[in-house]
């Protein structure tokens, strides 16, 4: 996120600190390694997490905005590394790790930010949110709570934004379907922003809009939503 879009984390640290945490940030940390283990690539996978896990040794609780980077963590870590002496940091990982929106509601109790947006927005749940991590309505909770903002969902959309592993770079046909099916439902709504928990769709999503530049819809990652304030 800091490479591609830097604004994001630095929303969801503004957030965090008007909700009265202390906000930690390890400049040196890297990507949970979920590719490569989608991919197959154990070795580098592992060496990945193995890293991430060193990062954050420590007793902070960990706040990820993405439910596929969390929900690969807390299902596949566990079984991806045999403790030992590596029990303790490894437990606490995967214990203590949060996707933004559960942390707000769930662990901080919050289910209003203060936060205005005004404009129709759709939330597009990933396959990641769903199935993987089994996100609740956290993130809809939240958006129905910013003032100005008109909340679209569609719960029977469930169609995957196919930015998973391989698929995108070896089914391209397939992949670009699958955005089209995902962007025409949104358009039918009338929406102009789509928002998800997890960037990565949203950026798939955003290449796809991008190679069709007559359609009248962009994203938005919804860290930056929580800390918008418009007039």
């Amino acid at each position: 996120m800091d490479m591609f879009i830097p604004e994001s984390p630095n929303a969801v640290i503004s957030v965090l600190e008007k909700l009265g945490d202390e906000c930690v940030y390890n400049p040196e940390q890297t990507c949970c390694g979920r590719d490569f283990y989608m991919r197959g690539d154990i070795d580098s996978a592992r060496d990945l997490g193995f890293r991430l896990i060193g990062y954050f040794d420590n007793p902070y609780k960990i706040v990820v905005p993405s439910a596929a980077c969390v929900g690969y963590i807390k299902t596949y870590f566990n079984t991806l590394f045999e403790s030992g002496s590596f029990a303790a940091p490894l437990k606490h990982t995967v214990q203590d790790i949060y996707e933004l929106c559960d942390y707000i509601v769930n662990e901080k109790g919050v289910t209003k930010l203060e936060n205005s947006f005004k404009h129709k927005v759709f939330y597009f749940q990933s396959c990641a949110a769903r199935n993987l991590y089994k996100s609740g309505d956290e993130a809809e909770t939240l958006l129905l709570n910013t003032d100005g903002l008109e909340l679209i969902t569609d719960p029977d959309l469930k169609v995957c934004c196919s930015a998973n592993g391989d698929l995108a770079l070896h089914n391209h046909e397939l992949s670009e379907y699958m955005l089209k099916m995902i962007v025409d439902k949104v358009q039918q709504t009338d929406a102009e922003y789509i928002t998800s928990t997890d960037v990565h769709c949203l950026q798939y999503i955003d290449a796809y809009l991008c190679a069709h530049p007559d359609i009248q819809l962009d994203v938005i990652p919804i860290a930056e939503i929580f800390n918008a304030h418009e007039e």
